[in-house]
C-alpha cells in the first residue's frame, strides 16, 4: 500500500523538474548587486535583466524574468547556472548600462554595483523633439491620404454629391498642410522635400477651389506656387486658364508674358480669347490669338476656321480661301467643314 501511494507522488515530481532541467540557464548560482545615480542615492525601480552566454542582453531570449531594484537600489537573483551572464540595467531618464559578470555555483558571484548615469538635458530635448516631428509627419500623411481617398470619392460620386465631396476633401488638405507646417526639418534635404509636398498640395487644392467655383481661392493659392515655382509652365498655364475663364484677361496676359520661350499655350485658352476678340470686333487681337494656335498646333482645324474668318473679315480673300481649304484638307467631316464650304463657294 505504501508503496502503491508513493509512486504517483514520484510522477508528479518528476513532471515538475521537467521543465527545470530543460532551461539550461537554471542552476545553484547566485549574483546580487546595487544600483545608484551620480549623487551616489539608490536608484528605485531600474529594470535588471539577465541572459546567459550572450554578447548583450536580448529579452526575447530564454532566461529569468527582469527584476527591479527595491528603495536601497538593491537587487538579487537566485537560480543561475554558472558562466558568463550579461546584464542589462535600465531606468527612465538614465543611460542604460551593460556589462557581462560570472556566476558560479560553488560560491558567491562579486558584486555588480552599477552607478547609471543621468540622460543630457540636450539628448532628452532632442528626443522629444523627434517623437513630436514624427508624429506631426504621421499626422499629415493621414491627414493627406485621408484628403486624397475623398478627392477620389469625388470624382467618382453622383453630380449632386461631388460638391460636398471635394469640400470635404479640401478641408483635409488643409489639415495635411497645416501638419506639414508644423514639422521643422533638420536637413536641407528633408526641408526640400517638405517644401516640395507642400506646393504640390496647395496646387491640387486650387484645382478644387476651381472646381466647386472658388475662383479666387483658386487664383491665391496659385499665386503662392508661383511665388516660390516662378516660370513653372504647368502652373502658368493653370493660372492663364482660370484668369480668363474668370474674364480676367488683362491679368492672364501678364501670366502669359512670364512662360518660358518656347513654351506652348494651351490651345483651348487662347482660341477662347481669341473668339471673345472676335466678338467684341476687335480683329487685330483676334488675328493674334488665333494665329498663335495655328503656328503652335499646326494640326488643329478650328484654329484655321477662326483665323479665316478673321482675314474674310478684313476683305483679304485670298488668305481666308487659303485657311477654309486647310479646314477641309485637315478635317473634311468635321464641325466647320460646312462653313469652310459655303464660305469657298462665295468667295471670288
Amino acid at each position: 500500500m505504501r508503496l502503491a501511494k508513493l509512486i504517483p507522488a514520484l510522477a508528479v515530481l518528476a513532471c515538475l523538474s521537467a521543465p527545470l532541467l530543460a532551461q539550461e540557464w537554471a542552476g545553484r548560482g547566485r549574483i546580487q548587486g546595487t544600483i545608484k545615480d551620480e549623487n551616489g542615492k539608490p536608484v528605485e525601480g531600474a529594470l535588471v535583466t539577465l541572459r546567459k552566454d550572450a554578447d548583450h542582453v536580448d529579452a526575447k531570449a530564454p532566461g529569468p524574468a527582469p527584476i527591479k531594484t527595491d528603495a536601497k537600489g538593491r537587487w538579487s537573483m537566485l537560480g543561475l547556472a554558472g558562466g558568463n551572464w550579461a546584464v542589462l540595467i535600465e531606468k527612465e531618464g538614465f543611460i542604460s548600462s551593460e556589462g557581462a559578470v560570472q556566476v558560479s555555483e560553488f560560491g558567491p558571484a562579486p558584486p555588480v554595483n552599477v552607478t547609471l548615469r543621468t540622460v543630457p538635458k540636450e539628448q532628452i530635448e532632442a528626443a522629444q523633439k523627434q517623437a513630436e516631428q514624427a508624429s506631426a509627419g504621421g499626422q499629415a500623411k493621414a491627414a493627406l491620404d485621408k484628403a486624397n481617398q475623398l478627392l477620389t470619392e469625388a470624382q467618382a460620386a453622383p453630380e449632386a454629391q461631388k460638391k460636398q465631396k471635394m469640400t470635404e476633401a479640401l478641408a483635409a488638405y488643409q489639415e495635411g498642410l497645416d501638419k506639414l507646417g508644423a514639422i521643422k526639418a533638420e536637413k536641407p534635404e528633408q526641408q526640400t522635400a517638405i517644401d516640395t509636398t507642400k506646393l504640390s498640395v496647395l496646387q491640387t487644392m486650387a484645382g478644387i477651389d476651381y472646381e466647386i467655383g472658388q475662383t479666387n481661392d483658386a487664383i491665391a493659392k496659385l499665386k503662392q506656387v508661383l511665388a516660390a515655382k516662378p516660370g513653372d509652365p504647368a502652373v502658368l498655364q493653370l493660372m492663364i486658364d482660370m484668369l480668363v475663364q474668370a474674364g480676367r484677361e488683362e491679368e492672364a496676359k501678364q501670366y502669359m508674358a512670364q512662360m518660358p520661350a518656347g513654351a506652348k499655350m494651351d490651345a483651348e485658352t487662347v482660341l477662347n480669347m481669341g473668339i471673345k476678340a472676335f466678338n467684341a470686333n476687335q480683329m487685330d487681337k483676334a488675328f493674334g490669338y488665333f494665329d498663335q494656335v495655328v503656328k503652335d498646333y499646326p494640326e488643329r482645324s478650328d484654329a484655321y476656321y477662326y483665323r479665316g474668318l478673321v482675314y474674310l473679315n478684313r476683305g483679304k480673300h485670298a488668305e481666308a480661301k487659303a485657311d477654309f481649304q486647310k479646314v477641309l484638307q485637315l478635317d473634311p467631316n468635321g464641325k466647320f467643314a460646312d462653313d469652310a464650304k459655303a464660305f469657298l463657294k462665295d468667295i471670288k
